[in-house]
Parts: structure tokens; C-alpha cells; sequence
């Protein structure tokens, strides 16, 4: 067969997350995935499995914040690793194994919310700073209505494509990590979730506005409605 090893897996995650074929670093990335959920899928571990236990590492950063000392925000900045890489493993070995269901879609973004709220609580505790509290809620809202958003507006009119934000999930991760490893930027990587995800979410909004405007306006299919 044609083609570099890992290219069937790229067609089958940009049809599943409606896309255009990831390359560079994302490609290199999703390949690498793809490899090591090969022999996974193939030895029959669920999807659902993964996706479960990459939100419980999630989980496990915030009492491994508690920890006092540099262990404890060490600790949870691996843990936050681990869980980044079971998060990106659930969908290839779902992909691999042609195990792609509407449960696993569910689970995998509703255990997604929970690890959300989890690292910028981390965050919090790690900064030992009283202004870190709010601005963790802050962030955690910022993060759920930039999913809200998006999953509203695919419902509202499934979209041929997605629009991808600075916002999105791997760049919240990375934020964490770094206040995570270095506790004297928490602080600053919770400013940097609030602002880039608060402005992200502000985008897909308009965006998301914009596309449902056009196909109103085309007097296309729809979902629920409500209106002025």
C-alpha cells in the first residue's frame, strides 16, 4: 500500500472531527499515536477504559498539589503529562480498533469538563497566592464556555468544519505544566488561561454566529431554534 505508515489513521481522525488532514507537527504527533494504540487496540483495550483513567490522572494533580515543597507540584506536573498523553491515546486506539461510538464521543467530552476544572485548581493551590483562586474559577469558566459554545453551535447545524482557537485544550495543558514545574508562574499561566481561552471563546462565538447567520439566511437545515 501507498503512502507513509499512520496515513490511514490521519483520514479516519479528520473524517471523525470533521478536518482538513492534519500535517507537521500534529501529523507527527497523531502518527506517533497511532503507533502506540496499534498494538493496544489489537490486544483489545477499551477506549472508554483510557478515556476514564486519563481524567482520573487529571484528577490527581490537585491533591499532588497539596503536597508541600517542590514534590508535590512536581508530581502533579507528570501526572498532568500522563493524563495529556492517555487524553490523546483514548481516540486513536478508538480509531484503530474501529471502535468510534456516540458513548465514547460522550464520555470522553464530559470527563474532558472535569479535567478541565481539575488543572486550574491545581494551578491555585500550587501559586499559594489569594488571588489564584479566582482567577482559577475564572479559567475553569473560560474553558467551559468555549466548549458550551462550540458544542452549541455544532447541534444548532453541524458544521463541514471545525474551527480551531488558540484556546484549545493542548495549549491549556502546556499552560498548566509550565505553572505546574515552575509554582512562581502559576499565576501567570492562569492569566494566560483566562486571557487566551475567555478571547478564544469570545471568537468561536462570533464565528460560530456568523456561520448560523449564513445558513439562516440560505434557509438551510437546522437544529433546535429559538428566536427574536
Amino acid at each position: 500500500m501507498d503512502g507513509k505508515p499512520g496515513d490511514e489513521h490521519l483520514r479516519d481522525w479528520a473524517e471523525l472531527h470533521l478536518t482538513q488532514l492534519p500535517t507537521g507537527f500534529v501529523g507527527g504527533w497523531l502518527r506517533t499515536m497511532a503507533a502506540i494504540a496499534r498494538p493496544l487496540a489489537r490486544a483489545g483495550v477499551s477506549p472508554n477504559a483510557v478515556t476514564v483513567a486519563a481524567c482520573v490522572v487529571a484528577l490527581a494533580t490537585v491533591p499532588l498539589a497539596m503536597v508541600d515543597g517542590w514534590v508535590g507540584p512536581a508530581a502533579a506536573c507528570v501526572a498532568l503529562i500522563v493524563s495529556g498523553l492517555l487524553d490523546a491515546l483514548d481516540g486513536a486506539v478508538a480509531v484503530q480498533a474501529g471502535r468510534t461510538t456516540k458513548v465514547g464521543f460522550l464520555l470522553d467530552s464530559a470527563l474532558d469538563r472535569l479535567s478541565d476544572a481539575a488543572l486550574p485548581a491545581a494551578l491555585a493551590i500550587a501559586a499559594h497566592d489569594p488571588a489564584a483562586g479566582e482567577l482559577a474559577v475564572a479559567a475553569i469558566g473560560a474553558t467551559w464556555w468555549l466548549e458550551y459554545v462550540r458544542a452549541r453551535g455544532a447541534l444548532a447545524d453541524e458544521p463541514t468544519s471545525q474551527v480551531v482557537t488558540p484556546g484549545e485544550r493542548p495549549t491549556r495543558m502546556i499552560l498548566t505544566g509550565v505553572g505546574l514545574g515552575l509554582p512562581s508562574l502559576a499565576v501567570a499561566a492562569l492569566w494566560g488561561q483566562v486571557v487566551i481561552v475567555g478571547g478564544s471563546a469570545v471568537f468561536l462565538l462570533a464565528w460560530s454566529v456568523r456561520r448560523l447567520a449564513a445558513v439562516d439566511r440560505s434557509g438551510g437545515r437546522g437544529g433546535p431554534r429559538s428566536g427574536s
